[in-house]
């Protein structure tokens, strides 16, 4: 069978700790990579609009994932729910959004510009998603996940928002790496001059003290660095 596209939104998984969710969705990822069930293009994560009346651990945030599978979107929702029930936090309000090529997701990211801007009901993702033909599933509790789930699939869609928090070989780097050894041993390619625009040569060098965190621009995982005063090393920009 052919791979498809599709991209996963999850979002409530951990009540008020939002480091559940990020857990549920990398041992989801790995565990049907394991299987050879999805071929990832990374995890991202995507703020959405804070207020007090949002039950949420310090951010309001919801997580995508982009990948590619020769399963159906009808099983891959089945591996997914299965998983959230089990996985996620018994006082938690989970769920899941599932865009795929026939899923309309322009109409879909308009939801997700506005849930950055503005509170949405629960009654408006329904509306959004049975419009964009996205597939949304609330799997306990209030369903309120369903605002995030939806909102994070459409951002991730549309290509120029979030922050990649899981992209295949990025945690192996650690200290100083070339621009040319990052491109080779991971999948982030695109490392770029904030100052210039220019993508770095293969033999600039770039300080990592921790993990890198890549923005998603133009539907691709970017690394923005700053030369450092004096120095022939980039730094990272967060």
């Amino acid at each position: 069978m052919v791979a498809e596209k599709f991209t996963l939104g999850v979002d409530d998984t951990g009540h008020l700790d939002q480091s559940l969710t990020s857990k549920l969705i990398r041992n989801w990822l790995l565990s049907m990579k394991d299987a050879s069930l999805i071929c990832s293009e990374g995890i991202t994560r995507h703020q959405l609009f804070e207020s007090e009346k949002i039950s949420s651990s310090y951010k309001n945030r919801a997580l995508a994932l982009t990948f590619k599978s020769s399963l159906s979107i009808f099983e891959i929702e089945d591996q997914i729910v299965e998983f959230t029930r089990m996985n996620s936090s018994a006082k938690a309000n989970p769920a899941v959004a599932i865009l795929s090529r026939h899923s309309d997701s322009l109409h879909v990211l308009a939801f997700g510009r506005r849930c950055k801007n503005e509170l949405l009901k629960i009654s408006d993702s329904e509306q959004y998603a049975s419009e964009s033909n996205v597939l949304l599933r609330g799997i306990g509790g209030n369903r309120n996940g369903q605002i995030g789930a939806l909102a994070a699939v459409g951002l991730r869609a549309g290509g120029n928002d979030g922050i990649f928090i899981h992209l295949d070989g990025l945690e192996s780097l650690k200290g100083d790496q070339t621009a040319g050894d990052i491109r080779n041993n991971s999948a982030l390619q695109h490392i770029v001059d904030i100052s210039s625009g220019e993508e770095l040569d293969r033999d600039d060098m770039i300080k990592i003290d921790s993990y890198l965190r890549p923005q998603l621009v133009n539907g691709e995982p970017t690394q923005y660095v700053q030369l450092i005063t004096n120095s022939k090393v980039w730094n990272p920009v967060a």
